[in-house]
């Protein structure tokens, strides 16, 4: 059976620390991973003033921080340097339709998860999905205006015709 698991990018710092933001995305994803370990990962995320302005792609860090907890190098499919989640889906789309998994796997965070899930079947809309979201860990005034940003983010994409 052909199983992909997609681990949707986020920030880190100027050091390529990882933020809180996508230390828990990875740690749901190695979660996953370590119970369903017949799954190719890719993780997304390149370069951006807003989210990596180190030398590296962020999924460099991604994937150190899931190898370093033991999942297999060999594990990882290519790994696409998109710069936000239109990209990610633009950027995995044709790996997608190459490798036809059997089941789709997508991990974002939890107040990501409804614009990822209407950009992905705009772009991808493979039929055999499922979005896991990732329980985010930041306090509730942190967490409180990345909700208000997803939620005007989503209001305007339902507002356009096509990305």
């Amino acid at each position: 059976m052909n199983k992909l698991l997609i681990v949707l990018g986020a920030p880190n710092d100027h050091l390529g620390n990882l933020s809180q933001i996508a230390e828990d995305r990875l740690a749901c994803a190695y979660n996953f991973y370590k119970a369903n370990n017949d799954f190719k990962l890719v993780c997304t995320g390149g370069f951006g003033q807003h989210f990596n302005i180190t030398d590296k792609p962020h999924y460099y860090y991604a994937k150190e921080y899931l190898i370093n907890r033991g999942i297999p190098a060999d594990a990882f499919l290519n790994c696409p340097s998109s710069s936000n989640t239109i990209e990610d889906f633009q950027m995995t789309k044709d790996l997608v339709l190459e490798e036809q998994p059997d089941i789709l796997t997508i991990i974002t965070s939890d107040f990501h998860l409804s614009r990822a899930r209407t950009l992905f079947y705009r772009i991808i809309n493979y039929p055999r999905v499922v979005f896991i979201p990732a329980s985010s860990s930041l306090p509730e005034e942190q967490l409180f205006p990345l909700w208000a940003h997803e939620a005007r983010a989503l209001e305007k994409l339902n507002e356009m015709e096509s990305i």
